[in-house]
């Protein structure tokens, strides 16, 4: 399961590459796919998907950036705050999991 949800969560963030306006969405999807898998014990997966969701988010959607940029001039940063939140939920996962808190998937005994 763990794999499983790591490699859908890569793909998702391949995918964001080539979706034009909606490819910032298309990287959170990833990036939560990539907490649930970390949740579930994988770590390789889930520490390259946010990665490449980031690099994907900050230097080749113009639109992000766009939005970001117009937030910090005295908008709302609601969306970047979002950003940040999403893309470090897989890490915050790997810890929960090393520690014990937060496993998914694994049967109880």
């Amino acid at each position: 399961m763990a794999k499983g949800f790591g490699i859908a969560g890569l793909i998702a963030a391949l995918v964001a590459f080539g979706v034009p306006v909606f490819g910032l969405y298309v990287s959170w999807l990833a990036a939560v796919l990539a907490a649930i898998a970390a949740l579930a014990g994988d770590r390789v997966f889930a520490t390259t998907t946010p990665i490449i969701a980031i690099t994907n988010t900050l230097f080749f959607s113009p639109l992000a950036l766009a939005t970001f940029a117009s937030e910090s001039e005295g908008g709302s940063n609601v969306l970047l705050y979002v950003t940040i939140i999403v893309f470090a939920a897989p890490f915050i996962a790997m810890i929960l999991n090393a520690m014990g808190k937060g496993a998914v998937g694994k049967a109880s005994s």
